[in-house]
């Protein structure tokens, strides 16, 4: 789905994010104009599920450079599986195989990622490290069972052609542990968003408060049974409470004020139904879901599980399913114990209320605000940032300074035309522990480079910023810069 921005809008504080990204991120990512050159890494810090089920293994891993990644659920031993696909334009790997009522325990991993269709790569990644594994342990004529699914996360998102591939696939896998989902911006969430069918105005207007999501999950045990459901919501529509309000209508704002969904569906539907018809390709929003369980289940039931589970999330995602969604459910059982107090439709129940408390636990934390310093820059500061810049997709940048603020003009995103004047005031308490980003404030730094990689990298993750899709980290705090708690797979 491709926006058309336009329309002039101001934002503070952000300077110093283009003096943090000019010295921090364009040395790592110099040669980075696709995912060849990106460096998987997986993150340890954020919140997370606890939960116990040895038989899964859980692993994430992410390309900042996107920012995009992956979520593996890895089943040493297999299970079974069924899928309930919904939506317009589902994009999935293996899918139809599980439609065909095998009783066997074929599968073991599914995987969820981010890059729309090009991120399906990232399955045969993690097929191709099982494969690896397999070879290890003897096993040289087994076929690894993988199935997957995709959110897009590109196009309004970030401006980056960077999507998951083999290499992250196999980084996510490798990383893969019992015990712990990581929750929020992370994995295949870490540039999801939602809500978008309740924003009103056209290109930035519009698309400014366009709030975050991201990848939740919750766990119950009932005797013996065991139940997990685990979710990355990209939807169309918004998030809702238990009690029918929407948890997030602004980007960097908690929900309060947020609209009862009953008013909200009853001011934005006649609107919304104006707009255009699609016409085909993959499309901007989906909802992807794992529910798993150790409970022994016949194929029919497994499948009544996903049809019951999938339906029942149109309460907490509304509108869900449309045809602007890719929504996709797989649920998998290890098929190792029996329960006879719980019945296959009491645990389609209890799986469909762990998959409200899955969504509400996939929308990130809201960082604290920075506070300014006091400091402002100088004239001369500022025309250091003055130049055009070419950006991925033929996009454009031209900076100038206006009457004491940067003006920064994007073309090229569809039809649209971006206008931003960013006020001067003060520098960012969060980014001036960076010496480099310090030290442009004091004057003593040369310019800031202007030559392709720093264009294409720097410039464009700034102007993500400014438009409002930079990506707020779950944990809310700089190590999203410093990358100081990241781990680099072997």
């Amino acid at each position: 789905m491709t926006e058309a921005r336009s329309g002039p809008f101001r934002v503070w504080h952000v300077l110093a994010a283009l003096g943090a990204l000019s010295t921090v991120v364009a040395p790592r990512a110099a040669a980075c104009q696709d995912s060849a050159a990106a460096i998987p890494k997986v993150y340890k810090e954020g919140p997370v599920l606890r939960f116990d089920f040895p038989e899964l293994r859980v692993g994430t891993a992410e390309y900042d450079e996107g920012p995009t990644g992956t979520t593996v659920f890895y089943f040493p031993k297999g299970v079974k599986g069924a899928v309930d696909v919904r939506g317009g334009a589902p994009g999935t790997v293996n899918a139809t195989t599980l439609m065909n009522g095998y009783e066997s325990k074929m599968i073991q991993a599914v995987v969820f990622s981010g890059g729309s269709w090009y991120g399906l790569s990232a399955a045969t990644g993690v097929a191709n490290g099982i494969k690896e594994i397999n070879a290890e342990e003897g096993k040289v004529d087994v076929i690894a069972g993988v199935v997957g699914a995709i959110i897009y996360d590109v196009g309004g998102r970030r401006y980056s052609r960077v999507t998951p591939d083999d290499r992250l696939g196999k980084a996510a896998l490798r990383s893969a542990a019992t015990g712990s989902f990581p929750l929020g911006a992370r994995g295949a969430g870490r540039s999801a968003m939602q809500g978008v069918y309740y924003l009103r105005g056209k290109g930035a207007d519009k698309f400014a408060d366009w709030p975050h999501s991201g990848q939740g999950g919750a766990f119950r045990t009932i005797g013996p049974t065991r139940i997990g459901v685990f979710t990355v919501v990209n939807a169309l529509g918004a998030v809702v409470d238990r009690n029918g309000r929407v948890v997030r209508c602004k980007r960097n704002s908690s929900g309060t004020g947020c609209p009862m969904i009953a008013d909200q569906l009853k001011a934005f539907a006649p609107i919304s139904s104006s707009v255009e018809t699609r016409t085909g390709g993959p499309t901007g929003n989906t909802t992807l879901t794992l529910v798993v369980t150790n409970q022994k289940l016949p194929f029919w039931a497994l499948q009544r599980l996903a049809v019951q589970v999938h339906g029942s999330m149109s309460r907490a995602i509304q509108p869900f399913a449309t045809e602007e969604d890719g929504d996709v459910l797989y649920a998998v059982t290890t098929d190792e114990i029996e329960n006879a107090s719980l019945s296959h439709m009491d645990l389609s129940v209890i799986a469909s209320e762990l998959a409200w408390d899955a969504i509400l636990s996939s929308v990130p934390v809201i960082p604290a605000p920075p506070a300014p310093l006091g400091t402002q820059p100088t004239a001369d500061v500022l025309r250091r940032y003055s130049g055009t810049y070419e950006l991925y997709g033929g996009n454009r940048l031209t900076v100038s300074v206006e009457a004491g603020f940067l003006h920064a003009e994007l073309q090229g995103i569809g039809a649209g035309v971006v206008s931003v004047s960013i006020a001067v005031l003060h520098a960012v308490r969060g980014l001036a522990f960076v010496p480099e980003v310090a030290a442009l404030w004091r004057g003593s730094q040369p310019p800031p480079p202007r030559h392709a990689v720093f264009s294409l990298v720097a410039l464009a993750t700034g102007m993500a910023y400014l438009v409002g899709t930079w990506r707020a980290r779950s944990s809310g705090d700089s190590e999203a810069v410093t990358e100081k708690n990241a781990v680099t797979p072997d």
